[in-house]
Formats: C-alpha cells, structure tokens, sequence
C-alpha cells in the first residue's frame, strides 16, 4: 500500500505531539511536517505537496486579545487558501467546534470533523484515506458511501425537509448535540461538504425519495 505523506498544523504543540504519535502507529503514513501558524501550514501545503494536511479551524496565532470569530476566520481563510494553491493537496480539518464542521468543508476541505473523531486508530486512518481518495478519485467517490443507520437517515430526511438543526431537535425529540454529531457523520459518509451539498447526494443515491422525503421506523 502506498506511503501517505502528512503535514499536521495545530498551534496547541501538545495536541499535535499526541496526534503524531498515533500517526506514527499507522502503517504507511509518513508525517512530513508540522505547522504552528497557519501561515506556516499554507507555505508547507504549497511547498511540500503532502498527500493530506491534517489543520485546525481555529488558531490564536499567539495574538492577545484576538476573538473567536477572528480565530475562525484565520483557520477557515488558510484551508481557502491551501486550496486554491495546492488543489492536489488532500485537507483534514478538524476543529473542537461543531459549528465549525460544515464552514470547513464550505471553504475547501474535503473532510472536517469534530477532533475528538481522532481519538481512534482505526477511525483516523479512514477519515485520512477519505480525504485523500476524495481528491484524487472525486468522481468514484459520488458513488460510494457508507450506508446511513435508520438515526441518520431520520436525521437526512429532516434536513431535506429544510430544518435547522435546532427544529430537528425539536422533531426527534433528542438532544442538539446528538443532531450536530449525526448530522457530521452524515457528511463524513456521504463525502458532502455541506447540507445542500448531503441532501444532493441523497437524492441521487436514492436515500430520499423524489418529491419528499422518507423517514424509515426507527428500529
């Protein structure tokens, strides 16, 4: 199996410490570079054509008194970036907010997840391997997915329908964080970057039927 090359760009030096030492566990990964300023991740991507970036959403870039809003707007402008510059770059974004997970994906990541996603060996290494097919086979990758379970599909359905996260909340019933994690694993699976974007992708593997849409018993 072919060796991925990795760029891993955090500015928490603890975090990415941790996330290559699991990466060091996986066989066929190779960890290239690592990155502390989202600057530095940008010129790394360009610079060192890794197969897969792994960057953060949210970087303080050691500035006092910088806003959450500022850090997001830092963190989302570098995978724009990357992007644009190194389209053959695969990019993993994660970030501990959940609000964030979609706007990663809207700007040019083509898979962002919550980090604590990453706590599992197995789990990484797909999310990785994702990514990188996602860039490299686009085209295969809009007709596999991994089946949905009977709470995504519910969680789909709604979202076809229009509701926010908060109104499926309402719906089911359920909490508004199992919605948010739902509603990413449905994103991960299906390769969307958004939830138009996931809906598309429902209706043309089927998984909502035309003109409405379709919510299986839940089992």
């Amino acid at each position: 199996m072919e060796t991925l090359r990795v760029v891993v760009a955090d500015d928490i030096r603890p975090f990415v410490k941790g996330l290559k030492e699991m990466l060091s566990e996986i066989p066929n990964l190779k960890v290239v570079g690592e990155a502390f300023t989202s600057a530095r991740a940008v010129q790394m991507a360009i610079e060192l054509k890794p197969d897969i970036i792994l960057i953060d959403v949210n970087w303080r870039e050691d500035q006092n008194g910088i806003s959450s809003r500022q850090q997001h707007e830092i963190g989302l402008a570098a995978i724009k970036r990357i992007k644009q510059s190194a389209p053959e770059v695969a990019i993993l974004a994660m970030t501990a907010h959940a609000e964030l997970v979609e706007q990663a994906r809207q700007h040019g990541a083509d898979v962002s997840v919550l980090k604590e996603k990453l706590n599992d060996f197995d789990q990484l290494e797909q999310l990785l391997r994702k990514a990188v097919e996602t860039v490299r086979f686009p085209q295969a990758q809009q007709l596999q997915y991994e089946p949905l379970t009977d709470r995504e599909q519910r969680v789909l359905a709604l979202i076809a329908q229009g509701l926010t996260d908060q109104e499926i909340a309402d719906r089911l019933a359920w909490g508004i964080g199992v919605i948010k994690r739902e509603a990413q694993s449905i994103f991960i699976k299906l390769g969307a970057r958004n939830r138009a974007h996931a809906v598309a992708r429902g209706y043309d593997l089927g998984l909502i039927a035309k003109g409405g849409s379709f919510l299986p018993e839940e089992k």
